[in-house]
């Protein structure tokens, strides 16, 4: 039995939107899937068409056809820009990268998980990913959650879906997806 959930105004429907997109990203966040410490040894593989590197502005931008992968998780983009935290400041910081911005039709993939964003942005001080455009959705399974603008903190294990006003934040939930047995 496939069940939908179309979020509305009542208090009850939000606290369960938000609990089974909770779940649904727990799943999903695997975009940076190991814990920072065990992710900072891994290596980040990216092919493109193009890069450009700006030393003084500690960024390297990959451009056309871009392709990211670390460990399980692959990032397809049409642009890609790595932020780099300056060398005298925090060496200690997850492998010197402060962000990365991926751009034009953004996809993510990870086994059943999956992102779809026009842009997506990850912050590595505070462990936040934001998913904007048209339509970002994050899939488990057949199961998802879409709306104008996805939030994840994963330090604090929260998730904001956020409407643009026009159209409400929608979750599909199928239990035959089984989400909580695939921890």
């Amino acid at each position: 039995m496939k069940t939908s959930i179309l979020c509305n105004s009542t208090p009850k429907f939000l606290f369960s939107l938000i609990l089974i997109c909770f779940v649904l990203l727990l799943k999903t966040n695997t975009v940076y899937s190991q814990t920072q410490t065990e992710a900072n040894k891994e290596p980040l593989h990216v092919i493109s068409d193009k890069m450009i590197a700006q030393k003084d502005a500690s960024m390297v931008e990959f451009i056309g056809n871009v392709k990211a992968t670390r460990l399980d998780s692959i990032v397809f983009a049409d642009s890609i820009k790595i932020y780099f935290v300056d060398n005298d400041k925090d060496s200690s910081a997850q492998s010197n990268v402060k962000k990365i911005v991926s751009i034009g039709n953004v996809r993510y993939t990870a086994g059943e998980r999956k992102a779809f964003a026009d842009k997506a942005v990850y912050t590595t001080h505070d462990e936040m990913l934001v998913l904007t455009g048209k339509s970002p959705k994050l899939i488990t399974g057949s199961s998802f959650v879409t709306g104008k603008k996805i939030t994840l903190f994963r330090n604090q294990d929260k998730v904001v879906v956020e409407s643009d006003g026009t159209k409400k934040v929608e979750a599909f939930f199928n239990p035959e997806d089984n989400i909580t047995d695939k921890q």
